[in-house]
């Protein structure tokens, strides 16, 4: 088979039902920039809609400013797919000139489209993309509200970010989770009560992104409000207190964390031990050495006397250092 038939029969393959012949098609073609590339721009509006598909995947790749005119075009086309294709080639091309295309992109009527030209606009800077940033955060398709916050989120700094507050209480689990998990990681220390709120989430992802996100706050006053959590009836509540406060190494809910090793939950007891652990207060001592033997299961913790002993033993060294500089 000379050159010009594997052409075709590759070109072929990219209509075909397997998606693994595509995926090669694909990357074969992608090699063959030289000699396909005026068949592969045709082939975006006159190939079937899997061939359409896998054209602009290929020019996407080869990142050629020619090709914008056709990709551009693309982005008209009745097939939702190649239209999502066409974006995510331009957005591998990072050409301004493509942004009307892009902005139109975001008005599409298939949230997939939507979505990735919400996407690449959010890794551009102008200011006309942020604006359209903000506008896609109220859109119906939860998917397309994720990479909003994602690309608000990128480069964006604190204030912008503290503008993605009421995006916790979003209707879509994803959203507030990947909100939580930005503001903790940024510090904003105004989202601190709504991620308490968070800790009583339906779900079970978001309920950890804000338990991480408190501790990466790192702000004492939270500390009475988490202390009093060791106390709700539901067990998830109490352990999930007892995992923030050991993050934030709070010595005041020692005395409170010490009452809860006796709780009827063994994960409770467990991440208990392992806060007093992280904590360090030596007064937990005779409390945790009272759990040694505790052979209940934590969970993927251990039983709770390992835990107890492995908190014992990071107290005890840290013991000798504190008494040093006390000294």
């Amino acid at each position: 088979m000379n050159n010009s038939e594997s052409t075709r029969k590759l070109i072929d393959d990219l209509g075909s039902a397997n998606p693994l012949a595509r995926y090669r098609a694909v990357d074969a073609l992608t090699m063959r920039r030289n000699t396909t590339f005026a068949a592969i721009n045709a082939l975006l509006t006159q190939g079937t809609p899997l061939q359409r598909v896998g054209a602009a995947e290929i020019l996407g790749r080869w990142r050629d400013p020619k090709t914008l005119p056709t990709l551009s075009a693309g982005m008209k086309d009745s097939d939702a797919s190649v239209r999502a294709r066409c974006v995510e080639a331009l957005g591998l091309m990072n050409d301004t000139r493509a942004l009307d295309a892009l902005l139109a992109a975001t008005r599409d009527t298939h949230p997939e489209v939507r979505a990735w030209a919400v996407d690449v606009l959010g890794r551009w800077k102008q200011k006309v993309a942020r604006d359209i940033l903000r506008d896609a955060l109220q859109d119906r398709d939860p998917n397309v509200r994720w990479h909003a916050v994602e690309g608000l989120a990128r480069g964006g700094g604190k204030r912008a970010l503290a503008q993605l507050i009421p995006l916790l209480a979003d209707r879509d689990a994803g959203v507030r989770a990947l909100v939580a998990e930005l503001l903790g990681h940024a510090r904003i220390a105004a989202a601190q009560e709504p991620l308490v709120e968070l800790l009583n989430d339906d779900d079970y992802a978001v309920r950890w992104r804000a338990a991480d996100a408190l501790v990466a706050l790192g702000n004492a006053r939270v500390i009475p409000v988490i202390s009093a959590r060791l106390k709700n009836v539901d067990a998830g509540v109490r352990w999930r207190a007892a995992y923030i406060l050991g993050g934030l190494q709070a010595k005041r809910a020692v005395p409170a964390l010490i009452a809860t090793l006796d709780d009827s939950d063994a994960h409770v007891r467990g991440r208990v031990a392992e806060a007093l652990g992280a904590i360090g207060e030596p007064r937990a001592l005779d409390a945790l050495r009272a759990h040694a033997n505790d052979e209940a299961s934590a969970g993927h913790l251990g039983s709770v006397g390992e835990v107890a002993q492995a908190a014992i033993t990071l107290i005890e060294k840290r013991a000798p250092r504190t008494r040093r500089k006390k000294a």
